[in-house]
């Protein structure tokens, strides 16, 4: 995918990192240390930057930002449109390091990362002003954080949820995302086989 120059230049330095937290895993690392970037990969972040160009989108909010990987993506994208980001980051260590890294991209003034709960950033947006959502923190609150939004989101809005099928301990607790998200009646939700798994789900009414 052909990203900004500037954008480019820190993926492709994140990109580096993760090949590095790959090494250290496979030492027996932690994967859960602060010091992990656990980026959702190239494939689904090129979706949404997709996504985000096919749609128009003007307001697009990512819960569970890390160091701001998928959020460089998004916001090349958005920056296109001249729409904007708003992440959120419960972590201070990869929350400081997402405004850096999006600082030095250039795309400071299209995305905002808020430090904190994400249901008090969403909580705060007003009905029906999303285009698109991409949930991609705590897989246990994904649900919850479905309920929240789909309120917010336009009708034809996409609520995209990561990791659907990898990791392979989660596959259950992704099963249930599904179900919940797929017995609301004025939604209508996919699979896609991008990246660790993506369930696209769209309000339709």
């Amino acid at each position: 995918m052909l990203l900004d120059a500037r954008v480019q230049a820190i993926v492709d330095e994140l990109t580096q990192r993760i090949k590095g937290d790959g090494e250290r895993l496979r030492a027996g690392a932690d994967r859960y240390s602060d010091d992990m970037v656990q980026a959702a990969g190239p494939d689904a972040a090129g979706f949404l930057n997709l996504l985000i160009r096919a749609k128009d989108a003007r307001l697009i909010v990512e819960v569970g930002t890390s160091v701001g990987y998928t959020a460089l993506y998004m916001g090349d994208a958005a920056r296109a449109t001249g729409g904007r980001v708003i992440g959120t980051e419960v972590i201070e260590k990869k929350h400081a390091q997402a405004v850096e890294y999006l600082r030095r991209a250039g795309l400071d003034g299209i995305v905002e990362v808020h430090r904190g709960d994400a249901r008090d950033v969403i909580l705060a947006l007003d009905a029906g002003s999303i285009d698109i959502a991409f949930l991609d923190a705590q897989k246990s609150d994904y649900c919850e954080q479905f309920d929240l939004l789909l309120p917010r989101m336009k009708v034809g809005g996409c609520i995209v949820g990561d990791n659907i099928t990898y990791p392979e301990r989660i596959k259950e607790m992704m099963q249930r995302y599904q179900a919940h998200v797929r017995a609301v009646l004025n939604v209508r939700s996919h699979y896609l086989s991008v990246g660790s798994g993506l369930e696209l789900s769209v309000r339709i009414a």
